[in-house]
């Protein structure tokens, strides 16, 4: 099933609430499935993309939550975490509590994090 971007941050949410978490045998819950390009999800955050790239914000286990984009321009896998601190590694507490967290390539150096729910924010140019 696919749902538009304007409802991901719902989803999530509700994910949230509910206390979602993955089933027996199943590696991952795929909270958001769109065919926009994956930067399209949030606003890119360089300094929280350093602090993943150096291990320093990320996730606490990568495969509980995802988005998958599915399109033929910028197809992908994120992973998700929550500013409250959901299936957030944060130790140095950059993360803000109405924010959502987007992360390609947790785990390398290339790390990139784009933000969820920054007021103010415009969505970002492909990379």
């Amino acid at each position: 099933m696919s749902v538009p971007l304007r409802y991901a941050f719902a989803a999530i949410a509700l994910a949230a609430a509910v206390g979602a978490a993955p089933r027996p045998g199943r590696a991952q819950q795929s909270l958001v499935t769109s065919s926009a390009p994956y930067w399209k999800v949030g606003t890119p955050d360089q300094a929280l993309s350093r602090a993943c790239a150096a291990g320093r914000f990320g996730l606490q286990d990568p495969q509980r939550y995802v988005a998958r984009f599915t399109g033929s321009e910028g197809a992908g896998v994120l992973g998700i975490a929550k500013g409250s601190g959901l299936n957030l590694r944060d130790p140095d507490h950059h993360a803000k509590p109405e924010e959502d967290y987007f992360f390609y390539a947790h785990g390398t150096s290339s790390c990139s994090v784009f933000v969820g729910g920054r007021k103010g924010a415009r969505g970002a140019a492909a990379p």
